[in-house]
Formats: C-alpha cells, sequence, structure tokens
C-alpha cells in the first residue's frame, strides 16, 4: 500500500500574535502554549504565550528539511524497530500522521481548547505495529521533573504530556540537559482511543492543578486534582484491627497521639483475608459489625480509612481451594507430553521449564481443578516436574490426559497469596465485593490499594487498571487514596503515595527514613503528591527493644519537613503495653502531627528540617526499596553513609510562652551504662546555658550528678519543675518518661563530660 505525499497542511492554523506560520507549518495553541509543527512532522517550536519563551530542546540535524528542530512529534514501533513519524496532514479537526520506513497513515481527532490540546487516535491505515507515540516531546529541563504525571515546571511556567484515559501511557526519559516527553498506546492493550493531552500553565505551583482539573472533568478522569486540594490528605493514621470489642481502645490511642484517622485493615474483619473476604469470628454480624466499627470511629471524631488487597487472593480463599479458578494467573504454559494418573509425582511437559519458581511457596503448578506442588524441574529432555505433591491446598487430584494444559501459578512473592489474571473479570468480582463493603460500612475518607504491584505485564496499564477497576465502582469515592505503587494514570486516583512496610526494624528506622522516604518525598512534591511516612510498626516488640521518643521524633520531624502524614501500624490495643515509653512516644506523635497539620512549623523551621541533598531525590516504589534498604545495610554507598553520617535531629516542644520551639539535639551516648537516653540543646533565647533530654529506657533510673540542686532544674514538662534532692553535694535525679535538665551558664562540652561521666 502506498501514500500520496500532499504538499501542503490542510485546515491551517495560525495564530496572529506570531504572523504568518513558516512553510507547512502547523501552529496550534492554548491560552499558555503555542506549538509549532513541521510538514515533516518535526517539533519545530514549543513556547509559553504570550512571553515568547522556548522550551522545546532543539539540536542541529541538517540531514532534515529544517536545520534546528527538537526531532519528531511521534513514532511507531514493531518488534525492535522504531519509524519515526515524517509528515502531518491537517484537515478540520482531523490529524493524519505518516512514517518514515513504514507503510501506515494514523489519523487523530485534535481537540483544541483554552486550556489543552489533545489527539485520539481514531483510525490506522496500513502495516500492523505494536506500539504507538502519540505525540513526543523533546523539552528542555526545567527545575523541576514530576515523572508520574509526566510534567517539567519552573517557577514561571509548566508543561505537561498526560494520558486521557487508563489505556494511554505517558513516560520520560531524561537526557541530561532536556527530556523526552511521550503519551503511548500499545497493541496489547488497545491502539485505538488512545489519547495524548497537551498543556502549558503559568505559575505551576499556583495553577497546575486548575488546569489539570479542567482535563479530568473534560476526560471524565477521576478527580486527582481536586482531591489533592483537600484537608484530609494532610491527616496520618493509626493502622488498626479494630473488632466490636477493641474499637474503643483503638479510639483513645488514636486521639492521645494526635491522629485524625484510623485506617481499618480488612484482616480484622475476613477470616482468611481477600477474594471472597469471609468474616472473621470476631464479627459474628458481619456487615452490621464493620458498620458498628467504623460509625464509632466517625462518631468519635475521627476519619475512617479502608486498606484492602484487592488484585489478588489468599490461598485460603475459595477461589484457590478446594476448586481453584481458572481467572487466576498462571505466569507460563505448558502441555502434559503423556496422560498421568492421579498418584503421579512426576508430570511431564514437552516445554522446558527452566526459569520456573523454584522459592519456597511458589513451585504450585495448575492442571484444570487440581493443584499440584513440586521439588524440581529437568532442563533436557525428557522434561518434567518432579517431587510432586497432589492434590495440594486441599484441591482433588485428578488423572490427565496427553496435551492437556498445565500452568506455573502466579504464587505471590508473600506467597500466601495467588494474583489474578487482569484479563478475566476475576478482578471486576472482587471489586465489586469491595464496593458493597464500602457502600454499606462507608463513607470512607482513605482507601489503601494494598499489593498494588502484584499485577502481570504490561505493568503501567494493569497496576492503574486493577485499582481503576475498583476505584469506580466506590460510592462515596474515599477523596484520598494510597497504594503501594502507582502508575501514569493512578495520579487521578492515588493522591498519596506509598507507605512502606514495616521492614526498618526497630533499631533501623532512623536510617530507613533518611535513605528511603527522606529522598521520595521531595520527589514526589514534583508530581504535586505526597508520600506516607509510614506504616511505623513494631512499637513494643520486647521489655528492651522497642520504637523510643527519639525514633518517632525523627521520622516526624522529617515527614513534616516535606508537608507529608506517616502512620503507626498497632495489630492490637495492647501493643502499647510492651513499651514502657509509650506514653512519651503518643506525645511525641500529637505535638507533631497538630504542629504540622495546624500550620504551627514556620518555612524557616521546615527549612530547617530538609537535610537531604536534592540531587538525591528518587522515589522508589515498594520492592524496590527493600531492595534497596538491604543493599544499603550489606554495603551502604558514599550517599547513603554521607546522608546517615551527617545527619542531624531535632526537637519540637512547646516553651513557656505556649508557642512550638524547634532546636537541634546531640545525642549524648551510654549515659548510664545505657539505661538512660539523653541529648544536649541549646536554645537561641537562652544561648549561655544548656539543656538535656533525657528518658530511662525501662522503668526508671536514678542520676546523680556533680552539681548542687541550686545549679541544676529538672523540669517535665518544659517549665514545671521537678523535685531534685541533693546527697553528699549530688544532685540526685529520678528518671523515668522524658524530662528536662537546665543547667544555667554550663557550657556545652562541660554538660556532655558532665553527663557522661555518671555511670
Amino acid at each position: 500500500m502506498s501514500f500520496t505525499r500532499p504538499g501542503i497542511l490542510a485546515g491551517l492554523l495560525v495564530a496572529a500574535a506570531f504572523g504568518p506560520a513558516a512553510h507547512g507549518q502547523l501552529t496550534l495553541q492554548t491560552r499558555d502554549l503555542h506549538l509549532a509543527v513541521g510538514s515533516e512532522a518535526t517539533l519545530d517550536s514549543l513556547t509559553s504565550l504570550p512571553e515568547g519563551v522556548e522550551y522545546s530542546a532543539v539540536y542541529d540535524a541538517p540531514v532534515l528539511r529544517f536545520s534546528r528542530t527538537a526531532g519528531p512529534i511521534g513514532a511507531v514501533y514493531r518488534g525492535n524497530r522504531s519509524f519515526p513519524a515524517s509528515q502531518a496532514i491537517l484537515d478540520g479537526d482531523k490529524l493524519t500522521v505518516h512514517y518514515s520506513g513504514i507503510e501506515l497513515a494514523v489519523t487523530y481527532r485534535l481537540i483544541r481548547t483554552d486550556d489543552y490540546l489533545a489527539l485520539v487516535l481514531e483510525s490506522l491505515e496500513g502495516e500492523p505495529i505494536d506500539r504507538v507515540d502519540l505525540l513526543q516531546l523533546r523539552v528542555k529541563k526545567l527545575a523541576h521533573v514530576g515523572r508520574l504525571i509526566n510534567v517539567v515546571y519552573d517557577d514561571a511556567f509548566g508543561i505537561c504530556l498526560c494520558g486521557g484515559n487508563v489505556a494511554t501511557n505517558a513516560e520520560m526519559t531524561d537526557r541530561g540537559d532536556y527530556v523526552v516527553m511521550r503519551a503511548t498506546a500499545e497493541k496489547e492493550v488497545g491502539l485505538v482511543g488512545g489519547t495524548a493531552v497537551l498543556f502549558g500553565c503559568k505559575d505551576p505551583a499556583g495553577r497546575f492543578l486548575d488546569v489539570m482539573e479542567v482535563v479530568e472533568r473534560d476526560f471524565d478522569l477521576p478527580p486527582g486534582a481536586k482531591s489533592r486540594r483537600l484537608p484530609v490528605q494532610n491527616y496520618s493514621y493509626l493502622w488498626a484491627r479494630p473488632t466490636p470489642a477493641n474499637v474503643d481502645q483503638y479510639i483513645t490511642l488514636a486521639r492521645r497521639g494526635g491522629f485524625r484517622m484510623i485506617l481499618v485493615s480488612h484482616w480484622a474483619f475476613t477470616k482468611v483475608g481477600p477474594g471472597h473476604f469471609p468474616w472473621s469470628p470476631d464479627y459474628p454480624n458481619g456487615m452490621a459489625d464493620l458498620k458498628k466499627v467504623t460509625d464509632a470511629i466517625r462518631s468519635a471524631g475521627l476519619k475512617v480509612g479502608l486498606h484492602i488487597h484487592y488484585n489478588k487472593t489468599t490461598t485460603r480463599d475459595a477461589y484457590v481451594t478446594p476448586v481453584p479458578d481458572d481467572r487466576l494467573h498462571t505466569v507460563r504454559r505448558f502441555t502434559f507430553s503423556a496422560a498421568v494418573d492421579e498418584a503421579s509425582q512426576t508430570i511431564p511437559v514437552r516445554e522446558n521449564p527452566g526459569g520456573c519458581a523454584l522459592a519456597d511457596g511458589m513451585r504450585v503448578l495448575k492442571a484444570g481443578k487440581e493443584l499440584i506442588a513440586y521439588e524440581g524441574y529437568t532442563t533436557t529432555r525428557p522434561y518434567r516436574f518432579t517431587g510432586c505433591r497432589r492434590g495440594h491446598l486441599g484441591t482433588a487430584a485428578s488423572g490427565h490426559q496427553a496435551d492437556d494444559a498445565v500452568g506455573l501459578l502466579d504464587v505471590d512473592t508473600w506467597t500466601a497469596f495467588i494474583r489474578y489474571d487482569q484479563n478475566t473479570d476475576l478482578q471486576d468480582e472482587t471489586a465489586g465485593r469491595i464496593a458493597e463493603i464500602v457502600r454499606q460500612t462507608g463513607p470512607y475518607d482513605l482507601l489503601y490499594f494494598d499489593g498494588a504491584e502484584d499485577v502481570h505485564p504490561p505493568a503501567w496499564y494493569h497496576v492503574a487498571n486493577s485499582q481503576w477497576r475498583v476505584y469506580r465502582l466506590l460510592e462515596p469515592t474515599p477523596p484520598a487514596c494510597e497504594a503501594a505503587v502507582s502508575t501514569h494514570f493512578s495520579w487521578h486516583m492515588i493522591s498519596r503515595g506509598n507507605a512502606w512496610d514495616v521492614i526498618a526494624g526497630v533499631d533501623g528506622m532512623k536510617d530507613f527514613c533518611d535513605v528511603l522516604p527522606c529522598r521520595s518525598a521531595p520527589a514526589a512534591a514534583e508530581d504535586f503528591t505526597r508520600i506516607e511516612f509510614g506504616w511505623l510498626g513494631r512499637f513494643g516488640t520486647s521489655e528492651t527493644s522497642y520504637v523510643g521518643p527519639d525514633v518517632l521524633e525523627y521520622v516526624l520531624s522529617r515527614s513534616a519537613a516535606w508537608g507529608c502524614p506517616f502512620s503507626l501500624s498497632l495489630k492490637s490495643p495492647r501493643e502499647v503495653e510492651n513499651n514502657p515509653r509509650w506514653e512519651d512516644c503518643f506525645d511525641v506523635m500529637k505535638r507533631w502531627e497538630d504542629a504540622r497539620v495546624e500550620g504551627k512549623l514556620s518555612d524557616r523551621q521546615l527549612a530547617r528540617l530538609r537535610n537531604v541533598a536534592p540531587e538525591h531525590h528518587q522515589f522508589y516504589p515498594c520492592l524496590v526499596a527493600r531492595r534497596v534498604w538491604k543493599q544499603y545495610l550489606d554495603n551502604p554507598t558514599e550517599v547513603q553513609r554521607e546522608i546517615v553520617g551527617n545527619r542531624r535531629e531535632h526537637h519540637l516542644f512547646v516553651n513557656e510562652e505556649g508557642q512550638h520551639e524547634l532546636v537541634e539535639i546531640e545525642e549524648i551516648p551510654n549515659v548510664a551504662g545505657g539505661s538512660v537516653k539523653a541529648y544536649q540543646f541549646r536554645r537561641p533565647a537562652r544561648p549561655d546555658d544548656a539543656y538535656l533530654l533525657l528518658w530511662a529506657v525501662t522503668d526508671e533510673a536514678e542520676l546523680r550528678l556533680p552539681v548542687s540542686p541550686d545549679r541544676l532544674t529538672a523540669m517535665r514538662p518544659l517549665g514545671k519543675r521537678l523535685p531534685v534532692k541533693q546527697e553528699g553535694g549530688q544532685s540526685v535525679v529520678r528518671v523515668g518518661s522524658r524530662m528536662y535538665l537546665l543547667l544555667p551558664g554550663m557550657k556545652a562540652d562541660t554538660a556532655r563530660e558532665l553527663l557522661g561521666r555518671v555511670k
């Protein structure tokens, strides 16, 4: 098939402010953005209006018709080959693009408004392709780069190229001093209907969400821009497993810690977990009990969130046992090379099993209505799975014939789960159950999409689409959503970034905070998104190992620096009983949460808390975070050593005037043989005085200081004196919960040495 190459562009739009267009040049514009495309489908100009500042990244290309170009506006792909756009023809609202090296014409419907330009792929004529770049732009890299929503901007202007539906991806490639922005559609998902939306806006910090809200309204997208403006985005939560019997205890703890929200986990009310969500024995009245729990939380003046696994089921659910559902995903497919009976411990197959799972719990085959666990396999003929255990997970063993299908089941990395085939309606079935829970026990203020990474390729589509298949059924829609992983379309639903799993451990939480959340928070902010500093867990694991107030103060000070909420995970209210300093911890959480939510921290104070270099900002999805953290523990990089080695810690307290005061603190190690944690600090209002912040690790400790009581003041809280005994010219201070010591006129080194001598 061949195509005639017209000599001129029909339906040319020329902005009067720019005068006549160059010969054969197509010019389009919105209120703030001017786009010029050459007849050979090159990006000739991308400028702001009316200033005329050029944002396209041009380079010398003498082989092309124009010596200065920012490259082709698109490309198509087949296999490993790419074919750049070579001709653009506009006829009314129809834009047809031809490509070099392939006989293909792609026709788009062009939408032009004051706020944006959009291209909707309507038809393809010619040779088949696997993928199309609906629009491709080389754009100068600006101060801020939001890779998730595909935006670059500075204080003056921003440019965004996003998808107009869930079947359209948008992505960005960093080329040093410029970025390549693309909106793409793939054959596997669907080419026709792919929609690219381009807009520019002035004052992006103030107006980006305004324009995006228009785009979301016009393309019937989830209201991510609108939801990001709501106060609930700023609220931290207590991650809980409440029941009708203990919900009041959780409410008391949430209030004590300053939490505005309780996140109810499905593990609280389900017997075996997601899929069919059978009710737990703790919920004898099922939905009515869950409604009772959520109503109690709301009646206490708290917001309610729902934590859910939604794209997979557990090995104990009815989707798996006793009869496995055919809509469970398999990652490899084989055929029996011979018949087997129900007792055979060998499964012969025609295809090479090389590369199949060998990890414990993941070695599971699905053959018809039977699940089969295997120990190993051969990678030379005759191919077979060996050491098979028939009727695995409570399924029924049966015979199978030659040429019957057998698949490698998609077992989750958390092997209690089996993943769904996203190309079936199993996801919708589960979404319907979740929607019914929300309808009958809501409204919910936040929904957490846990395990969002647990989908099969193409991940860019199935991550967002599996979330969308749930989200679109929710009535009412939660104004805030979190997820373990987001892809481009997720931005419109997932208004807060993922929480990190409770993987750091008590001793490593500060390091973990530095290496991961502190780097991810500023990166997410480039996308007009918050992350969530949590889930903080292992609150009280033993009498001598627990999360201390200094750990929480460090993490919460960093979350406040970036305007991010945090969370604390308590599987049971009784966890607090294993933490001897739980009240101090809850005081810390409440003080920081109140200060952050109520805007009591100044810009200057917040700037002091941001001690991670901008060049190290990087957003880590949940699974990547685990790998990065393990790598750090095994062999810290120089950057990570620098971050942790130069750590600055801070303490927030209410001073004598009732104002929130922020000071930098420095730890004094091994006080009283390690039985007391101590930090020293100075206050700008009293620069000649030394202050100590200290508490007993467990129970109480007695400190004997070689200072007379008239030269020392003990306080809890600051400003409220505590009694100090005198024995033999020394001051005897009883230390339990967090307290302060004031040493007037004492130098910092002297105070440090004084406390360091205490045994």
